[in-house]
């Protein structure tokens, strides 16, 4: 008996499923005279963001600079690694036209890399050091 009621009451639900619904529709937002044209971006502008960052762009070094204000300790660390990296890189740099392109392809993409992860930390450290100063108040 149980069964049968279950069957009964899966069947009565899965007609609920299958009728429309009848939504309202909007008589106060009026609908666009015009359809939106999206233009597309031009080919420079998506060449710049994929560029290789083998120096600190100027946000970095904001950043850096105002982990002096906030994180004194954490500033000295990674001004630090910041003069490394842009050492080894200037270095890198000054040989970059004898290399065979292939090896200057792996190069550039490390010096990449760790100069973007150099960033990134710095700018979690500094939102963390802000978060923790605007939670003392």
């Amino acid at each position: 008996m149980n069964k049968t009621w279950l069957l009964m009451l899966c069947i009565a639900l899965a007609g609920c499923v299958n009728k429309p619904q009848n939504t309202p529709k909007s008589v106060v937002t009026p609908l666009p005279a015009q359809p939106v044209v999206v233009e597309p971006q031009p080919a420079v502008a998506q060449t710049v963001s994929s560029a290789p960052t083998l120096i600190a762009n100027d946000t970095c070094v904001k950043q850096l600079t105002a982990l002096k204000t906030y994180n004194p300790k954490s500033y000295k660390r990674y001004s630090g690694e910041m003069q490394v990296l842009t050492r080894k890189t200037s270095q890198y740099l000054s040989v970059k036209e004898n290399l065979n392109p292939q090896i200057d392809d792996l190069v550039t993409g490390a010096y990449d890399s760790r100069m973007k992860s150099l960033c990134y930390r710095i700018q979690s450290t500094l939102g963390q050091s802000m978060i923790n100063q605007a939670n003392q108040l």
